[in-house]
């Protein structure tokens, strides 16, 4: 269970009409490169933290945790990284690895 009820990504089947025009949480550092479309439906691999950047040593987002298996709601894809854009209600919450989710069965 995350730790911030608020924050804690919903699995949607939604996904981003237009990817210039993905909306940001506050301190969510935009994606360096740019948005590429991601589709599916995912849950984490393993327990992991959300980062604001696609970069681990720029730091957590804070007060949330996903846990093993937990769905999560894929904004989009991130421009030239292995990072994903995590979203709740269509809004990017977050950064995860791409090692750190696998498709929902």
């Amino acid at each position: 269970m995350c730790a911030a009820t608020a924050l804690c990504p919903v699995a949607t089947s939604a996904q981003t009409a237009n990817l210039s025009a993905i909306h940001l949480s506050n301190d969510i550092v935009p994606a360096p490169d740019g948005f590429e479309p991601a589709a599916g439906k995912y849950v984490t691999r393993k327990a992991t933290d959300l980062y604001i950047s696609p970069f681990i040593w720029a730091g957590k987002v804070i007060g949330v945790h996903l846990n093993a298996g937990q769905p999560v709601d894929i904004v989009a894809k991130l421009r030239g990284y292995d990072w994903l854009l995590v979203g709740n209600k269509g809004e990017g919450i977050g950064y995860i690895p791409m090692s750190m989710v696998v498709a929902a069965k």
